[in-house]
């Protein structure tokens, strides 16, 4: 097998300016992150489009020699009424994570605010999901000192905030295609890797759910285990203890 790629050395220079961050896995083992973020669409009836989503990954998974799990990132404003696309979700393996309730930059607002704003969305997830929460990725991917101490104080939570190992442009026209996302993602497989795309539209989740297969069959050629966010990590921890 070809020696895996490591991680691009301008990736490793940010993360060692903010390592209350987690970019990515500093790991020799062929293990991704898939994360899907702004999930689900709000006003979507039935949550058709997230399903989009959920339905490319078991569709991967029926042939995979190892399945896939990601890590959906919510944001409680765009949840339906009577919706069971979180529960759906957990059901299908994969894991859900703290996107706080609006889209928003939580990183502009005041620490009591964003207190709500954390709090809000973190109670609505679990009391939905009788599941507790790792992760929490806030909009925009800035943050700032009081929110990394908040995380630090809720328990159950990560203290690293979650961001990636690359800047997404699933999210901005006429950048956002699914042959286009293949292509730029397919340039951040390494070892420890953490993959963000998009959710919270119709067009959004189509593309997605387009660039997964491609993307993942490649990441599986080459010999990747991808997971959660959590299965990352987990392992992470394992491998320097």
């Amino acid at each position: 097998m070809v020696p895996a790629p490591p991680p691009p050395a301008l990736l490793t220079q940010v993360a060692r300016l903010f390592p209350e961050a987690l970019f990515y896995a500093p790991t020799q083992q062929r293990q991704i992150a898939l994360t899907i973020d702004d999930i689900p669409t709000p006003g979507d009836r039935d949550d058709a489009s997230t399903r989009l989503i959920l339905a490319a990954l078991e569709r991967h998974n029926r042939t995979a020699q190892h399945p896939v799990r990601a890590t959906f990132f919510v944001i409680t404003d765009h949840l339906n009424p009577g919706s069971t696309i979180l529960t759906d979700i957990l059901a299908a393996g994969h894991e859900i994570a703290n996107h706080g309730t609006t889209d928003t930059t939580p990183a502009i607002l005041q620490p009591a605010e964003f207190e709500r704003h954390f709090r809000e969305a973190h109670d609505l997830i679990t009391h939905t999901t009788q599941q507790p929460i790792r992760w929490y990725r806030p909009g925009r991917g800035f943050y700032n000192r009081a929110m990394v101490e908040h995380l630090k104080l809720t328990p159950g939570y990560e203290s690293l905030v979650a961001l990636a190992s690359m800047v997404p442009f699933d999210t901005f026209q006429p950048l956002s295609t699914p042959t286009l996302n293949t292509w730029y993602l397919s340039r951040f497989i390494f070892p420890g890797s953490i993959f963000v795309l998009h959710g919270g539209s119709m067009e959004r989740c189509l593309q997605t759910a387009q660039a997964l297969p491609p993307l993942l069959k490649l990441m599986e050629r080459q010999g990747y285990q991808v997971g959660t966010l959590s299965d990352l990590y987990d392992n992470l921890v394992a491998e320097q203890s």
